[in-house]
């Protein structure tokens, strides 16, 4: 047979392919060392011709960027010349960097002034200006001032506006380390957070915790194989199986350029717990035959063991790695990634656990034989489950079919929503953010963009006071802070000067135009040739869902407003963007579990051979999904970016160990066994098997619950409660469904 002349050769070779694989785990490693990013940009979440993405891009481009670094400055006294010097300094270090698009705080910020005929701006503070005058200013200007200082003037705040995004991703994490020594330079200490320095904590997050998984993952599964497999001796192989397919993966990877991001950053964890669950269950086999046979020679025994696992462990490689396959549908670059190199990872697993398993086998001794280690009994307990599953079918059965009735009304009753706040890591980003949210009242910001349909002018007193009315409704909305359009400035020359009001439309337009050149681009107030006027509104981070219901609330109170058929609303800004993840999320779900469950189905079909057994078999497998979907609508879970990819993967998982009891159960079938007895002994036979990979498992992904992101730690929480149930339906509601069957 051509499998075991490969193992031929391969017991031949041993020592050239040991010394190949060396080569290769170090140079991996090397690759993985020298090149490993973390990218958690916005283009791994849209692709490239996502008209919405770039149509944000061209908005950047166009209008001003919303990557804006906001920090926060405690101080005595925020009006203290003092104070304002040292802003003036931090101005000039930061306005100098090539990727600064422009700065604003107290120290800059101007206000208008009407004279002859022409707008003037003047800055707010002047050292030659009474204190009492300059917060008389700040009063009338409530939705600026707020912005720039708090109300106690024990803070102000500092804002660093960025080119666009597809500017500075490349760069971004130097881009922030840098603004951030200016900062501490300047002023210590101080609170900093926005777009950018979340983004970097993402990445810090991402990072940190890959090695972690990486590292205290294969700590755990090697203590845990020394209970798990019949000898010691094995656990060089199982490093081994372990270590190879997780260092070639990610040297390949970071050899075509490609970054870790907050879903990949899971690839060496699972291809860990995934190539040992081959191992397990090849060792399983190879031992036993070992002292069944143990007059045959070594070689022998290794090539008769390896082909009896060859076609389950075959059959389970492939249902699991066409859950990760499924992932490439996914309409997210993110998706794509994670599905596309941990298909590759468990392809190169599959392979290599079969070769070090052979060459590890070889070096063996008797005393490997000798006991075994286990601390618990896995006869007794599959004995018992053998008779729970005979005596109480009827009650298993019925307990499944409740589990399957609460788990289909749980799928439907499942919110869909991302917290970004749920993304990102304990600690001082964090806190940071969430100060200067309850302080600004917002950390992120949106532009409204008003259009008219036909070329008359915006600045109308019509327009103008619909303007006003429906900033008011967006002034009054609690997820909404701080407007600022002309009309703050409307307001504020109106109450100063009489004259301004008079003003006819054409003349207030001619006078804008002749006079928006000195006005700070942070706030982008209209287009340059009046196509539009913006309002610039606060923001916090909010769940996807809150998200998506504000924008049409925010579109409702437009409507209630402008006459559709006259005006245009255009929101913009990433928040806008980023609430189109629920939509994602949605499509990744039903596409990738859609293309893996029909796959799966036909490859369980097909394996088993019969039609009615084969759906037999399947029913099972839904189980543990459908038990996932009741703990996430009790726990108030909500299907997010990071658990997404949950059900077509765990769909994966589960067929894995139906396969294995399944291939028992056809060889007990054709040696003239009843039902019965075929799949008590094959629950006998495979539970060594099962129950170790299953822990391993539920091992390797509790370690993922740790993090400190809590969106991964819910994620992996929710793969190990799968697994678990996986376990459950496999060795006790598929045997009693099969002896249901078979008694009726």
């Amino acid at each position: 047979m051509i499998f075991q002349h490969i193992i031929q050769a391969v017991l031949v070779h041993k020592k050239s392919i040991i010394v190949l694989l060396t080569i290769a785990m170090l140079g991996g490693l090397g690759q993985t060392l020298r090149l490993l990013e973390v990218d958690n940009s916005l283009s791994i979440w849209f692709l490239e011709d996502n008209a919405d993405y770039q149509e944000y891009l061209a908005f950047q481009e166009e209008q001003g960027s919303d990557e804006v670094i906001i920090v926060m400055i405690p101080t005595k006294d925020a009006l203290a010349q003092n104070h304002i010097q040292r802003l003036k300094e931090l101005h000039q270090k930061t306005d100098s960097l090539p990727y600064v698009k422009t700065t604003f705080s107290l120290a800059t910020a101007k206000y208008p002034i009407y004279s002859n005929r022409k707008i003037y701006y003047r800055n707010i503070y002047q050292a030659s200006r009474t204190k009492e005058s300059i917060e008389q200013l700040l009063t009338e200007l409530p939705a600026l001032s707020r912005q720039l200082l708090t109300v106690d003037q024990r803070h102000s705040f500092f804002y660093v506006q960025l080119l666009p995004t597809n500017k500075v991703e490349a760069n971004r994490s130097k881009i922030v380390d840098n603004i951030q020594t200016l900062v501490e330079n300047t002023f210590e200490p101080t609170h900093i957070s926005g777009a950018p320095i979340l983004n970097e904590a993402f990445n810090h997050t991402i990072y940190k915790e890959s090695l972690f998984f990486a590292v205290v993952s294969l700590l755990v599964i090697l203590i845990l194989l020394l209970f798990l497999l019949p000898h010691w001796h094995y656990i060089p192989i199982a490093f081994f199986a372990i270590a190879l397919p997780v260092s070639l993966t990610l040297g390949l990877m970071t050899t075509m350029g490609y970054a870790l991001n907050l879903i990949s950053m899971l690839i060496p964890t699972i291809l860990m717990i995934y190539s040992i669950s081959d191992l397990i269950h090849i060792v399983n086999i190879f031992h036993l035959h070992r002292k069944e046979q143990p007059l045959q020679s070594k070689h022998k025994q290794i090539k008769i063991a390896l082909y009896d696992s060859l076609k389950p462990c075959f059959y389970t490689t492939l249902t699991t790695v066409i859950g990760y396959l499924a992932l490439v549908f996914s309409p997210l670059p993110a998706f794509k990634i994670m599905g596309m190199f941990t298909f590759i990872g468990l392809i190169i697993a599959f392979g290599l656990v079969y070769v070090i398993a052979a060459i590890g086998f070889s070096f063996l001794n008797e005393k490997s034989l000798d006991g075994d280690v286990r601390k618990i009994n896995i006869s007794v307990l599959t004995q018992r489950i053998n008779h729970w599953t005979s005596k109480y079918n009827t009650t298993i059965l019925g307990m499944g079919g409740i589990v399957f009735l609460l788990g289909i009304i749980s799928l439907f009753a499942i919110e869909v929503s991302t917290d970004s706040l749920n993304l990102l890591g304990k600690g001082k980003v964090k806190n940071d953010l969430q100060i200067i949210e309850e302080t600004l009242a917002g950390s992120t910001r949106l532009q409204l963009n008003i259009y008219k349909t036909n070329e008359t002018s915006l600045l109308q007193k019509e327009a103008l006071q619909k303007l006003k009315q429906f900033q008011k409704k967006l002034d009054s909305n609690p997820l909404l802070s701080y407007p600022v359009s002309i009309v703050n400035f409307q307001s504020f020359l109106e109450n100063r000067s009489s004259i301004v009001s008079k003003f006819s439309p054409i003349k207030f337009e001619k006078i804008l135009r002749s006079n928006q050149e000195d006005t700070n681009t942070f706030f982008s107030l209209f287009g340059d040739d009046f196509s539009y006027i913006a309002i610039n509104i606060n923001i916090k981070e909010l769940e996807t869902k809150a998200l998506e219901q504000l924008l049409v609330n925010i579109k409702k109170d437009f409507r209630n407003t402008f006459s559709e058929e006259v005006y245009g609303l255009k929101i913009h800004g990433f928040s806008a963007l980023y609430a189109q993840l629920n939509t994602f999320i949605l499509q990744t779900q039903f596409r990738s579990f859609g293309a893996a469950f029909i796959i799966s189905f036909c490859i369980l079909f097909y394996f088993i051979g019969q039609f009615k057994m084969g759906l037999l078999a399947l029913i099972p497998n839904l189980l543990p999904l459908f038990s996932a979907f009741i703990v996430m609508f009790v726990g108030g879970i909500h299907l997010e970016i990071a658990n997404a990819m949950l059900a077509p993967i765990m769909l994966g998982v589960a067929m894995d160990d139906t396969i294995h009891l399944m291939n028992k159960f056809k060889k007990n079938k054709r040696a003239g066994l009843s039902t019965t007895e075929s799949i008590n002994k094959a629950l006998t036979y495979t539970g060594g098997a099962l129950f170790s990979t299953t822990i391993s498992l539920v091992c390797g992904f509790l370690i993922v619950g740790l993090s400190s992101v809590i969106s991964v730690s819910i994620f992996g929480f929710l793969c190990a409660f799968t697994i678990l149930a996986a376990l459950l339906a496999d060795v006790c509601f598929l045997p009693a469904l099969v002896k249901y069957n078979d008694r009726n």
